[in-house]
């Protein structure tokens, strides 16, 4: 191979002759290269969100990864930079003014330190692979490295190696023209792979951005802009690699393709991620799937914030989906900690969120089939069109409702920051007429299993249509303030199994419905408690200490149904969270109630008090 030493300005034409005398190629020549240019093109990534199986992985990832996404092959062409000058060791590469253009396919291997940039300007054929094998390239008037044509570039991240990007605050744009907006900034598809280090200062607006697919392997990639951290168009797949992500205006990873329904999509099979955005940490414009990761999020200044309302500022936010299997989330965001406009399922995890809105809002559907979650601050717990618990320990507290299916507080003006939310039918069907009395069938809490455990100001399970419950153990922690109840349902509450206890103001008070079939219990207390509470249904004892005072307090068990009588009291200790089993020493009898009816309301005394429907302390019916 020909070895070249190529400079910009004056000094490059002073040794041209020189160079030339030596039979060595000039700066303006072609760089024809027979060995590059048989380099094999890269497919395009699938834009499609379809899972699939790599040979570098035997796990079915939600990302789409090529095989050539994991190639970290440095036999190339050789680059070694110098601030305003190049020594090319190969071909398909040229230099001029201060930057390097890469025209064919191949590999390129880049070290050194460049004030200018790095142009991908190929064919839409050409597989570019570039290794970044301790870089500095910083560009005060536009991108790093642009990538202008090709069918698909990969950065590899020499392992053992920093590599550091940077662009100006103000790019020297065609009139007309917003782009190129992004520090590595990518007209076609865009891969990162490899075991070093990436650092990326977005100035002007986005700090990686891809026009069609990106797809990040590994590396550790830190990345601080003004806009968004990282964003795709049609597509990001991230299989792993360690992110630390600081944005002042935008999101830390987003799509952005509304258009197409098969695009736009966001897939995590891995990673740990640290995000500091000043909108969105998270933002998919269709689906977002994470499939395992560690996750750490805060939007805006957390939970605490006083931001704009009309912006977003959401831990993770989908536009169709979200679906979590697994992962570790701490998510304090601003806006709610999970949003999507759709579905969202989320089948595992361990979970802490604290949030100035929503813990997890879905507008239509939102089942939870497992994990660990704590909602430690919100304005609304968990919130959806339909709520259905299958699996799970959630721990929910919350300003307004707990578990709301359907939106709005049905006693306060005040929504939260950020309004109050719209709700579909299930499975994105058009919702029925919700508030006041009305119930309306489309909005449901189903549990089915689990342990859910809710700490609320507002209402406890509030649905503006039905609850149904069949197995599980739920302890509603509920409202001390008027207006509101620890169980409020506009249609009916079908208790068919599991175990419940709920406690709170005895304004608003609800038990479930006598279409129950398991029997439950209402007491009306004289006056308030806020000590442990102790509940005996033939043999078994359960045991909670609520958080709050509490003057109405509803018992279901299934010993309840061969037991003819429930026995309550009050006072002791409880040291762990939730509903325990078995008895507490140093309680005081508040009285054994017969259980006269399917559901059973009476006052301390025993005395029977009519009617379900919102009845309270001022007046029973």
């Amino acid at each position: 191979m020909k070895k070249r030493y190529v400079m910009s300005g004056l000094l490059t034409l002073l040794l041209m002759a020189g160079c030339q005398q030596a039979g060595t190629t000039s700066v303006d020549s072609s760089a024809a290269g027979a060995a590059n240019s048989t380099a094999n093109s890269a497919t395009s990534t699938s834009a499609a969100a379809a899972t699939q199986t790599t040979n570098a992985s035997t796990k079915t990832k939600y990302g789409q990864y090529a095989e050539s996404d994991y190639d970290t092959n440095e036999t190339g062409t050789t680059i070694q930079l110098a601030t305003d000058s190049a020594e090319i060791d190969g071909s398909g590469a040229t230099f001029k003014e201060n930057t390097l253009t890469i025209t064919q396919a191949g590999t390129y291997v880049l070290s050194g330190e460049l004030k200018g940039q790095v142009v991908v300007k190929g064919t839409n054929k050409d597989a570019v692979h570039l290794v970044l094998k301790g870089v500095t390239i910083t560009n005060d008037q536009g991108p790093a490295i642009n990538v202008e044509q090709a069918d698909k570039v990969t950065l590899t991240l020499s392992d053992g190696t920093e590599n550091t990007v940077s662009d100006g605050s103000d790019y020297q744009l065609a009139t007309g023209e917003d782009e190129p907006d992004a520090t590595i900034f990518s007209k076609d598809d865009l891969t990162i792979n490899g075991s070093g280090s990436l650092v990326v200062t977005g100035n002007y607006s986005n700090g990686i951005r891809g026009k069609d697919d990106v797809v990040i392997v590994s590396g550790t990639i830190s990345v601080t802009a003004k806009n968004n951290a990282i964003k795709a168009k049609d597509g990001l797949s991230i299989a792993g690699g360690t992110f630390t992500l600081k944005t002042t205006e935008g999101d830390g990873l987003q799509t952005s393709n509304t258009e197409e329904t098969d695009k736009g999509w966001l897939a995590i099979d891995g990673g740990t991620f640290t995000i500091e955005a000043g909108r969105d940490a998270v933002q998919a414009a269709t689906a977002l799937k994470i499939q395992t990761g560690k996750f750490t999020l805060k939007t805006a200044d957390g939970a605490e914030s006083s931001v704009n309302s009309e912006e977003s500022y959401k831990g993770l936010k989908a536009g169709t989906s979200v679906q979590v299997d697994d992962g570790t989330f701490d998510i304090n965001s601003a806006d709610d900690g999970v949003h999507s406009n759709g579905t969202i399922t989320i089948d595992g995890g361990q979970w802490q969120i604290a949030t100035g809105d929503d813990g997890v809002h879905a507008d239509t559907d939102l089942v939870l089939n497992g994990g660990q979650m704590t909602i430690s601050k919100s304005y609304e717990g968990l919130e959806g069109s339909t709520i259905t618990f299958n699996d799970g320990t959630f721990d929910v507290t919350a300003d307004d409702d707990g578990v709301n299916a359907g939106g709005g507080s049905d006693t306060t003006t005040d929504t939260g920051s950020f309004g109050e939310d719209t709700f579909g039918g299930p499975g994105g069907a058009p919702g029925g007429p919700g508030g006041g009395d009305q119930a309306d069938d489309s909005k449901e809490i189903i549990i089915n299993g689990g342990t859910l455990l809710v700490h609320a100001e507002g209402d406890g399970l509030d649905s503006n249509g039905n609850i149904t419950m069949t197995a599980g153990t739920v302890f509603v922690d509920g409202p001390s303030r008027g207006g509101n109840g620890s169980l409020d349902y506009n249609g009916t509450f079908d208790q068919n199994g599991g175990v419940l206890l709920a406690t709170g103001t005895a304004d608003m008070a609800q038990a479930t419905s006598e279409t129950s079939q398991q029997k439950g219990l209402a007491v009306y207390l004289d006056s308030s408690q806020d000590k442990t509470l102790q509940v005996t249904a033939g043999e078994t004892t359960y045991s909670v200490k609520p958080t709050k005072a509490y003057q109405f307090i509803f018992v279901s068990v299934p010993e309840m149904q061969a037991a003819n009588d429930v026995t309550l009291a009050v006072g002791g200790t409880v040291k762990e969270t939730g509903i325990v089993t078995g008895a507490v020493t140093d309680s005081q009898k508040l009285g054994t109630y017969t259980l006269d009816n399917t559901i059973t309301q009476v006052d301390q005394s025993g005395n029977a008090v009519s009617g379900n429907q919102m009845s309270g302390m001022g007046g029973f019916r």
